[in-house]
């Protein structure tokens, strides 16, 4: 009786149990795109499984581009992690696809995307009603409206970050936190405008804070800080550099 050896390729292995599961997952968003360009099979195989992963992080692949980014808006339905910070050449007509077709976005950073306008954040403000984590550092195109949107089709947000967003001030901040009383991280650092007046408002309606950022806050003063230390319990950090109305007076009775 003779025994006859059975080869078998890479991509006959099967892609659903093995392969998405317990190969792809190692390999980088640069890996595979190499993959996906070395045939018509693996170019299937690569757009297969980006209909699965959970994950996009392009901030750290600097030569990432539009063409690229539509292979993602075509195949990416499941995407709950997005990182596009400083994606410079991202415009508003390739972000809001993605953002369209990934309703389950928990984590969205688009700090420093300078060529994108509050309009790309539709898509996100209306059908992404799992966000929790938003990021819009160095977004200086963030509106007051596009703010009041948010408060109006959110509410379960825990984590944002609207430094350097110079259009927002008290009145649209105080809103804001009135509608997102679950907050754990706020950082509001370099919006100038920012008085004593938001964080009487942080006081009130952030019991859950941990981490509050105001640096660069010229304008807010020791009352502000008092009260937030006494009635934001579970703060553990307060970051104040360059807030040159705030002295240890304040800092000592947190």
């Amino acid at each position: 009786m003779t025994s006859e050896t059975v080869e078998v390729t890479f991509l006959q292995l099967s892609w659903d149990d093995i392969l998405f599961q317990h190969v792809l997952p190692f390999l980088t968003l640069k890996d595979c795109f190499n993959l996906r360009s070395t045939s018509k099979q693996c170019k299937e195989f690569v757009d297969s499984y980006f209909t699965i992963i959970k994950k996009v992080d392009i901030a750290v692949f600097k030569k990432f581009n539009g063409p690229a980014f539509k292979v993602l808006i075509e195949n990416c339905f499941s995407v709950r992690h997005l990182n596009l910070t400083y994606c410079n050449w991202l415009d508003d007509k390739l972000l809001k696809p993605l953002l369209y077709n990934s309703k389950h976005l928990s984590y969205v950073n688009l700090s420093g995307c300078l060529g994108l306008t509050s309009a790309c954040l539709q898509p996100l403000i209306v059908s992404c009603k799992d966000l929790r984590s938003l990021t819009l550092k160095n977004c200086h195109w963030v509106t007051v409206d596009s703010i009041t949107a948010l408060t109006f089709h959110q509410n379960n947000l825990e984590e944002v970050d609207l430094t350097s967003c110079w259009d927002l001030g008290d009145e649209s901040l105080i809103t804001f936190l009135q509608t997102f009383r679950r907050l754990r991280v706020l950082c509001i650092s370099n919006i100038y405008s920012v008085t004593d007046e938001t964080m009487f408002a942080i006081a009130y309606y952030s019991q859950y804070l941990e981490h509050l950022n105001v640096s660069g806050c010229w304008r807010i003063k020791d009352d502000g800080v008092r009260m937030v230390g006494e009635c934001c319990h579970n703060l553990q950090s307060l970051l104040i550099k360059d807030c040159r109305y705030i002295t240890e007076s304040s800092l000592g009775s947190e």
